[in-house]
């Protein structure tokens, strides 16, 4: 089987099996015990090059969801990847990733790149500025033991040891 969506000239169809997620953890418990390390206000925009512009010069914790899109259904989403922006703005991540998804095999970061490919036109920038810089890292921290997104490769030590016990990686 392959994508029915149409890739760039460059690129090759792919087959349906890499569109599988090969790690999803949904864990009420998890969500359950989310700290709120401080009050988050998002915003969501669709992550495509036209929208740069409207990605503010703030830091803060950020998602990437995919949307399917189908039918008007309004809540129906997928938690990809959890990121922070102690170090940066929001814009120049928003950016980076940007360059991420043309780096195809050049990219040195392999996972992120293929999320972007793989989910184009469906994919969702969520950022929440957070005003105090030294705790951004914690929330990302909590969001990351609470979502448990499939594309993040660093967890806290303790959820990461969960992961590698639970996939055997």
């Amino acid at each position: 089987m392959h994508d029915i969506v149409q890739r760039r000239g460059r690129r090759k169809k792919r087959d349906l099996a890499e569109f599988h997620v090969k790690r999803m953890v949904l864990s009420p418990e998890h969500w359950k015990s989310f700290a709120h390390p401080t009050a988050l206000a998002w915003t969501s925009v669709k992550f495509t090059y036209a929208n740069v512009a409207t990605i503010p010069k703030t830091r803060g914790v950020y998602t990437f969801l995919v949307q399917p899109g189908i039918a008007n259904h309004p809540l129906c989403s997928y938690l990809l990847y959890v990121g922070e922006t102690s170090q940066q703005t929001f814009k120049g991540r928003y950016r980076q990733y940007l360059r991420d998804g043309r780096a195809g095999d050049k990219s040195t970061r392999p996972h992120i790149t293929d999320m972007i490919e793989k989910w184009e036109g469906f994919l969702w920038f969520c950022y929440a500025p957070i005003k105090d810089n030294q705790i951004i890292v914690d929330v990302e921290d909590a969001l990351l033991s609470a979502y448990l997104p499939p594309t993040n490769k660093d967890f806290p030590a303790e959820i990461s040891k969960a992961l590698r016990k639970l996939f055997g990686t």
